[in-house]
């Protein structure tokens, strides 16, 4: 064994080494000679069937993409942090073994509410915003200042009103819970259930499909599904 994966096939070192590779080959260089990545890309990696579930678990790491951003600013010295593309990885069995690493059109992903007084609603997020705030009514604060991008609900009072903040990462979006603390679970197509509150990070990535439930302490009051636009 490699790295958890059978010898002849991929091992987690010469796995970052080759997404690393084919993402900077992917640079072309702007004024200044200042690199330039494209916004979204899509990974493909191709094992044998026995591990494909092994590799599966290196890319839904998050360690493991920290290692990719890492290793891609070391080898293009001038990209600024913000400037990496979104990383779309797709594992699937193939005859050979191949890591292949192509710009992705930009996915756009939405939130559509069931429950409350906005059961139904949908909000398609803008790709270009980095931080959405979600909440009850327009406007959070002590003066009532700060504009909420997600309204949640009018007046369910067991939701605050600066719930919880999405945070658009490199690898996708990422739910922090800010004043609704941990009555905010996610959860994931595979059911599995997450408090954002409790994660180390004080963030849960999420994927599509996965369900954002806001309770009361006890029960949920409102859902929010995180889908594809």
């Amino acid at each position: 064994m490699i790295d958890g994966v059978l010898e002849g096939e991929l091992g987690q070192p010469d796995l970052l080494r080759r997404v690393t590779e084919g993402i900077t080959a992917l640079a072309r260089h702007a004024g200044k000679g200042l690199p330039v990545l494209p916004p979204e890309v899509e990974v493909r990696i191709k094992v044998g069937r026995g591990s494909v579930q092994v590799i599966e678990q290196f890319v839904q790491d998050p360690g493991f993409d920290r290692e990719v951003e890492a290793r891609v600013l070391n080898e293009l010295v001038r990209l600024r942090p913000e400037a990496l593309p979104v990383r779309r990885y797709v594992v699937e069995p193939g005859e050979r073994t191949s890591v292949d690493v192509r710009e992705a059109p930009r996915r756009r992903y939405r939130l559509r509410i069931q429950g409350g007084d906005r059961d139904g609603a949908t909000i398609t997020l803008p790709p270009t915003r980095r931080h959405y705030l979600l909440g009850r009514g327009d406007w959070h604060g002590d003066e009532r200042q700060v504009a909420n991008d997600v309204v949640l609900c009018e007046s369910e009072k067991s939701i605050s009103r600066r719930a919880a903040r999405l945070h658009r990462s490199n690898a996708g979006l990422e739910l922090e819970s800010l004043d609704q603390q941990q009555a905010l679970v996610v959860e994931r197509t595979d059911g599995e259930r997450l408090r954002p509150a409790l994660a180390a990070s004080g963030r849960v990535p999420l994927g599509p499909g996965d369900r954002i439930e806001f309770t009361d302490g006890s029960k949920t009051v409102l859902t929010v599904f995180y889908e594809e636009a």
